[in-house]
């Protein structure tokens, strides 16, 4: 007994010296622990006083960059009105004194000719209308009428009678020139608002042109231009002239007609003291944030105005996620505290070294990786461009590799070719003559990477070419083209000025599709031809199509060959669907030429006839060599081909594909990450051939019938269920809540919020 008690006491003693240290460790890292939640704290409150300032410095840069957008549009203006002064029947007519002249009449009609061919009014231009003023003959000229100035006032555009004076002297007072004039006045439009921009030709030459050109600008046209800006109901954007006169305005009004417009109040906006171009004041008590930005290219002064509210709006949802993670913050703390009060680190330790060993190993790799890297992707980007990726998988590891990365691409090709023989270059450059054929392909291979920017994808088919791989978002992809083209017009003037090298560029068609890159590049090589001194970059989508011959290259032969030999059918159905655009869409051929075409694709699918491995089935050899024989058609050409892929390699069977992919999208339609790719992914087929199957099979694009989808679940959550309106977009699979409250209005007119306040009305 009394063994034990000694054993017992001995115990307690080690137990307690025990208790001791861990009170120890436990307090040290417990201090520790503290200091990081106070961290958290501190930087969580820094982050509120920061977010208000990084709110501002976005708007300001969507503003900045919509005001770009608007000031190239008056540029097109101005470079259109110079092309006018450019005309010798606009000079004609401006010089006659009477409407009855036999040159006056004959000056007219040719000019009214050119203005209904020129593109720029409309298709680059905000624009409702356009037309020219004669003072000498009271005429007005437009590419629809030629007539007297108050026939076109009170009988064609039927405006107010008692405005006629003031339109008129809107026309011709140059006090009036170069603003934007409300023309409320003298029409009114249900849920939009015109605007009387005229253009002094004066400035724009050394001679009195006696005329003046006016544009009717569409504010609807003018608000796509802004529809990056949030204006959170009661915010608007005002632009005014040096003289504090307003141009336009614009606010949620122009997106939802029954909003009532803000009260604008010019002269206080005017009178903020502005700090780095951000102020903020109180209207009726509510604080609004306000941005101001200056236009480089008529001077004019831009007030974005939006409620302070709106910089809180997305962290509201956070809150309670944030609170739940300190708290579970506080908890794991607690417990890695004991734990790593109770267990030796040295594990860890050795660990940690094994770990720097892998990493300095990995570095080593890496290293010779990147080496190699850029031989690699020149090496697929050629591929991509000749068309010669055989399957859907090869595809997805190139695009991998290129770190073409985005839920949804678009792609194009610049095809460019520069010239070393310019004469002299600009003041300040170095001539061309001076350059050796290693500097000049140096040049130009860093002056493209530095104008088109990272990642760099770039193959050189030949001495002074180059084509460029380009790839944006879809959301993008209409004005991919246009940015292009800046880019291009810059880089052309900077090698030009620097070192008097000419440089030449075409541009094929937007795809959605890495596979059909090859079209792009086809389309530029061809579209390149077309440029001049006066056009050095020219688009494929404006050569007018000669329908006295069919379109039918060599490259388009050996891909056809490469496609069918490798059993690429969605690439074949691509192809032929190219062939088909270009000569029967868009050149109309005649009977003769179609049958020479047709010729001709027969002719390479023969080739591709005689190239089938020995022991193809010989069945469906003898059905092809009959087909062969028959009529020959489009159709007929294209069953050929479709036919020679499946001997080539067995084709797989889709039947009833559409109905199993719409069912695996009723059980994934709330996982956000869901598109074409992950898809063509999870079935093994490409997104083209998705996309066309799928809307050939449901009546409706993938994107859309994942929308509705998503839509009516929401509606359907909003109306039959308590579900949290500031939630719901992650229930139907949405990651962003003003995207999803953007489709959400478009699909039923209003915002959830408002839908889940009449469903609670009416219960």
């Amino acid at each position: 007994m009394i063994l034990n008690k000694k054993r017992s006491q001995k115990k307690s003693t080690l137990t307690t010296a025990d208790s001791h240290l861990m009170l120890k460790m436990v307090t040290s890292y417990s201090i520790f622990l503290l200091i990081i939640v106070l961290l958290g704290i501190f930087l969580y409150t820094s982050a509120l006083k920061n977010m208000k300032s990084r709110f501002q410095v976005q708007n300001r840069a969507l503003l900045t960059n919509s005001i770009l957008l608007l000031d190239k549009d008056f540029q097109v203006i101005e470079v259109f009105s110079r092309q006018l002064l450019q005309n010798t029947d606009f000079w004609t007519i401006s010089t006659c004194e009477n409407s009855t002249e036999r040159a006056f009449r004959t000056s007219a009609l040719s000019l009214q000719d050119y203005l209904a061919k020129s593109i720029y009014p409309d298709t680059l231009l905000p624009l409702q209308d356009f037309y020219i003023y004669f003072q000498n003959t009271g005429q007005i000229l437009s590419p629809n009428v030629i007539t007297a100035r108050n026939m076109f006032y009170s009988g064609i555009k039927k405006y107010a009678k008692d405005e006629y004076d003031m339109w008129l002297e809107q026309l011709t007072n140059s006090n009036y020139y170069g603003k934007m004039l409300l023309m409320d006045r003298y029409i009114s439009v249900p849920n939009n608002h015109f605007y009387l921009y005229t253009v002094d030709l004066d400035a724009l030459t050394y001679r009195s042109t006696e005329a003046s050109v006016t544009y009717i600008m569409d504010e609807q046209q003018i608000a796509d231009l802004f529809r990056e800006i949030e204006f959170y109901n009661s915010g608007y954007l005002v632009a005014c002239d040096e003289s504090g006169q307003i141009m336009f305005s614009l606010s949620e009004w122009n997106r939802d007609f029954s909003l009532t417009p803000p009260v604008i109040d010019l002269g206080t906006l005017r009178s903020l003291q502005y700090d780095s171009d951000f102020a903020t004041y109180k209207p009726n008590g509510a604080s609004m944030l306000v941005s101001r930005s200056v236009s480089a290219e008529n001077g004019w002064t831009y007030y974005l105005v939006q409620p302070e509210d709106a910089v809180y709006e997305e962290l509201e949802r956070y809150q309670l996620g944030y609170q739940l993670i300190l708290v579970l913050a506080l908890l794991g703390g607690m417990y890695i505290v004991f734990t790593l009060s109770r267990k030796n680190v040295a594990p860890i330790v050795e660990l940690g070294a094994e770990l720097q060993v892998v990493t300095e190993e990995k570095s080593q790799l890496q290293e010779v990786v990147d080496k190699q890297k850029p031989i690699i992707a020149g090496s697929y980007v050629r591929q991509l461009f000749n068309g010669s990726i055989s399957s859907e998988d090869e595809m997805l590891y190139i695009k991998d590799y290129l770190e073409l990365y985005g839920e949804s691409l678009s792609y194009n090709v610049i095809y460019a070719v520069a010239y070393n023989n310019s004469e002299n270059a600009g003041e300040g450059g170095t001539g061309s003559a001076f350059l050796s054929p290693e500097n000049f392909e140096s040049i130009m291979q860093a002056s493209l990477r530095e104008y088109f920017g990272e990642p760099f994808y770039c193959h050189s088919p030949a001495p002074r070419a180059y084509a460029l791989l380009l790839a944006c978002d879809s959301s993008d992809a209409d004005i991919l083209i246009m940015s292009a083209q800046e880019t291009t017009i810059k880089l052309h003037e900077y090698l030009l000025d620097t070192y008097g090298i000419w440089m030449f560029a075409g541009i094929g068609h937007t795809t959605d599709s890495l596979m059909n890159v090859w079209e792009a590049y086809q389309q530029a090589v061809e579209a390149v031809s077309y440029t001049t001194k006066n056009y050095i970059f020219f688009p494929y989508e404006i050569i007018k199509k000669d329908s006295n011959a069919f379109y039918y290259p060599p490259e388009l032969s050996t891909k056809l060959i490469h496609f069918i030999t490798t059993g690429n059918k969605p690439q074949v159905l691509e192809l032929f669907g190219l062939i088909h655009q270009e000569n029967i869409e868009e050149r109309s051929l005649p009977v003769n030429l179609l049958q020479f075409l047709m010729q001709d694709i027969r002719n390479t699918l023969l080739k591709a006839r005689f190239a089938l491995p020995a022991g193809t089935d010989s069945e469906g050899v003898a059905a092809l060599d009959k087909q062969f024989n028959e009529h020959l058609s489009f159709k007929l050409c294209e069953d050929l081909a479709l036919a020679l892929c499946n001997l080539f390699q067995n084709g797989t069977d889709d039947k009833n594909l559409a109905a199993t992919i719409e069912k695996y999208i009723m059980a994934n339609y709330r996982d956000p990450s869901l598109c074409l790719n992950k898809i063509s992914d999870e079935f093994q087929i490409s997104e083209s051939y998705f996309s066309h199957m799928f809307k050939e099979k449901t009546g409706a694009n993938f994107s859309v019938y994942l929308e509705n989808i998503r839509m009516n679940e929401a509606a359907r959550l909003i109306r039959e269920t308590d579900a949290n309106v500031s939630e719901l977009y992650i229930e139907v699979g949405y990651n962003n809540p003003a995207t999803f409250r953007r489709a959400f209005k478009k699909n039923y007119g209003v915002t959830p919020s408002s839908m889940k306040e009449s469903a609670g009305g009416r219960s």
